[in-house]
């Protein structure tokens, strides 16, 4: 008898606890930018990192992982225009590691865990060939940030942190490989 009161008293102290603040969500601020308009007949995505599903690697638990967010990205700004010669969009890395902030702490009857750290990582290649395969340039980019996470964020809360990473790594990435695509890659924008 005394079991269903403890039992209803403890999912109302958790109910009770203060939810940790999260950031508001971002937009992918890319989306408000002209795409690249390429001179070249088409594009192509290579895909060569190879995702791991062991941990520490958590990037295929994301909701969008960002192998998957590169490659829409490519297809949101990079637009060919031309008749001839392709670009290669290279994914070099797409990582997002998870590590814990530490052991767990005994307090009473509950044990708390101080949360978890997470770091992801992009590498993008873009490289310019012509109809004979012959590079004709490249432009690089890197783009990594880190997000630490309380042990109480249920799963929901994860997932909009994970995506405001996401969005911060992103948005850091287009604008480096804007800026170096202009610069390296001139000839080929119209």
């Amino acid at each position: 008898m005394r079991l269903i009161p403890l039992t209803a008293l403890v999912f109302f102290l958790v109910a009770c606890g203060s939810s940790p603040d999260l950031p508001p969500p971002q937009t992918l601020s890319y989306l408000a930018q002209q795409p690249l308009r390429l001179n070249i007949a088409r594009v192509e995505v290579v895909k060569q990192y190879q995702s791991s599903s062991q941990p520490p690697h958590v990037e295929n638990d994301l909701p969008m992982p960002p192998m998957a967010m590169i490659h829409q990205w490519t297809q949101d700004r990079l637009i060919p225009v031309g008749k001839t010669g392709h670009a290669v969009v290279t994914i070099e890395e797409a990582s997002v590691v998870e590590s814990s902030q530490g052991p767990r702490e005994s307090k009473g009857w509950f044990a708390s865990k101080p949360g978890d750290q997470y770091e992801a990582k992009v590498s993008v290649k873009i490289e310019i060939f012509d109809d004979a395969g012959v590079s004709k340039g490249f432009a690089y980019a890197r783009s990594q940030t880190s997000r630490s996470m309380a042990a109480n964020l249920t799963l929901g809360q994860r997932r909009i942190v994970w995506m405001n990473m996401m969005e911060t790594v992103l948005t850091h990435l287009d604008k480096e490989l804007e800026f170096n695509a202009k610069r390296y890659l001139s000839a080929y924008l119209q």
